[in-house]
């Protein structure tokens, strides 16, 4: 049976057309630029490269040698305004409530940057625990060794685990050790189990894939629930 769903932060639990990852990334291109002195043209393919290989701009400058202060990072690429571009959201509040699971987050950011947008939104309450990257000791996500990190300061098993993504090379990861997962704004392909075009939709797909549990459990086999989007 399932126990937990794990959400992602960052362009799931807000919708993409906020663009706030656009701000974000402007400014992650901004802060290579200046740290390392290089025109922002290197230093945006220096970003698209690190996010490539490694999942992060930060684990690829870490990785690579590059004299990165996380706090400083962290600060400068999160120095951005939430008023006008995220409200507090009742709709997607009683969603996540709906959810008779332990409900969590999983982030490749820092927890100041999570509990900021979660409060800004009103839904800091709806989850026990976030997960951010120091807590993952800088293993971020698609990184197989984060989604371990994580699961055993949950104390469940994968196979008890909903995903909620909106980076399909993220859940495909996921997927792979036995996660269930559903993809937010993404077209249907191998990359996960379900595909939604909004995370409100989740509080319905996960009440069908519970009762089908339950049925599954009690004997009966209902037909299996087509992907979703």
């Amino acid at each position: 049976m399932y126990a937990l769903i794990l959400f992602d932060l960052d362009e799931t639990l807000y919708p993409r057309s906020a663009k706030l990852m656009d701000v974000i990334t402007e400014r992650i291109n901004q802060y290579i630029a200046h740290r390392f002195n290089v025109p922002i043209e290197q230093a945006m393919e220096l970003r698209r490269r690190f996010r490539s290989v490694y999942g992060t701009a930060l684990r690829g400058m870490m990785e690579e040698g590059y004299p990165v202060n996380v706090d400083e990072y962290f600060a400068y690429v999160h120095d951005i305004e939430l008023d006008g571009v995220l409200a507090a959201d009742p709709q997607l509040r009683e969603m996540l409530l709906s959810i008779p699971l332990r409900r969590a987050v999983l982030t490749n950011s820092n927890i100041e940057h999570a509990l900021r947008i979660l409060r800004h939104m009103g839904i800091e309450d709806c989850f026990e625990r976030v997960i951010d990257i120091r807590a993952l000791s800088f293993r971020n996500k698609p990184d197989p060794l984060s989604y371990q990190i994580a699961l055993e300061m949950l104390r469940v098993k994968p196979n008890e685990v909903i995903f909620v993504e909106d980076t399909p090379v993220n859940t495909r990861a996921a997927r792979a050790i036995g996660m269930t997962t559903i993809l937010i704004e993404c077209p249907p392909s191998d990359a996960a189990d379900y595909f939604l075009e909004s995370v409100l939709d989740v509080g319905p797909l996960v009440a069908h894939l519970l009762n089908a549990k339950s049925k599954s459990s009690a004997g009966i086999h209902p037909q299996s629930c087509p992907r979703s989007g």
